[in-house]
């Protein structure tokens, strides 16, 4: 009929019906390991979730589990890509929050992952703004934190986030309060986790073998692992063989960028054991 949706409509009720009937009969998950992966935008969890998803004990989603329930607030949602800063209310939980349906978020993470293998394994930059309570409601809960070298994060949360409400994108400045938001909260919030470490983006892919040995004890796994560095993966808009790719973005920023950035982070730039850069480099094509 003329002014109606009831094709979309009708089509959005099967689909979620069919999603309910899924989650229905899905059994919630029991006596695993789970592993999150935590760290800022643009700071190479995606790359260390593909790469420990390969791993044959270990099953990862195919993307963020914030996306793929209902019971988190969805960066993209809200119209905050890349930005959960601007709403830190909304992302941070401790383990003295309620609300998140627990059971649900194992359910409809559990119907996407091999529950035959030994470690389940989630990525979402905003977790890191939950770990605590993530600790509290998923038994055995391990923690992956990533850090990545500040100025290319920055650059890279700028250039891919895309804020549709922002024809310019997101402020430099706001990007920059990202990486210091995102990785003070879980140095702060990783005092009452039980099993966390740090890594950080250039060992993953200039120590790619050693790297990765050590995460893997860390998450209980002894065995060797023979690990093709030079396998190529699929991240974002790229598919090829680890390697980094920090010095693509530091051409991009300029001398006003620079003293943006470190206005903002400087201080916690070191803090976090990375150096200062007060000139630009040799620019590149965006």
């Amino acid at each position: 009929m003329v002014g109606t949706r009831w094709k979309k409509v009708v089509r959005r009720c099967l689909g979620e019906m069919h999603r309910e009937l899924k989650i229905t009969f899905t059994p919630v998950p029991t006596g695993k390991r789970w592993v999150f992966i935590v760290g800022c935008y643009n700071s190479g969890t995606t790359l260390l979730s593909e790469i420990l998803s390969t791993h044959p004990l270990i099953s990862g989603l195919t993307t963020e589990g914030q996306f793929l329930t209902d019971q988190f607030p969805s960066d993209h949602i809200l119209g905050l890509p890349r930005m959960w800063v601007r709403r830190e209310d909304l992302y941070r939980l401790t383990e003295k929050d309620e609300g998140p349906d627990v059971a649900r978020i194992k359910k409809e993470w559990g119907m996407r992952l091999d529950l035959s293998k030994t470690i389940l394994l989630e990525k979402s930059p905003p977790n890191g703004a939950r770990t605590r309570w993530l600790q509290k409601h998923f038994e055995d809960a391990h923690f992956i934190a990533i850090i990545r070298n500040p100025y290319a994060a920055i650059e890279g949360i700028s250039r891919k986030a895309e804020p549709q409400h922002l024809k310019d994108g997101w402020p430099l400045q706001d990007c920059a309060r990202q990486w210091v938001r995102s990785n003070e909260v879980i140095e702060e919030d990783s005092h009452y986790l039980d099993r966390f470490m740090w890594t950080r983006y250039e060992d993953i892919v200039e120590k790619t073998t050693a790297e990765l040995a050590r995460i893997l004890r860390f998450t209980g796994i002894e065995e060797r692992w023979n690990f093709d560095p030079q396998k190529p993966f699929a991240v974002h808009e790229r598919n090829e063989p680890i390697k980094n790719m920090n010095m693509q973005s530091l051409r991009r920023l300029s001398r006003e960028d620079l003293e943006i950035i470190n206005g903002i982070a400087g201080k916690h730039i070191n803090h976090f054991g990375y150096e200062v850069i007060s000139e630009p480099l040799l620019r590149v094509a965006s």
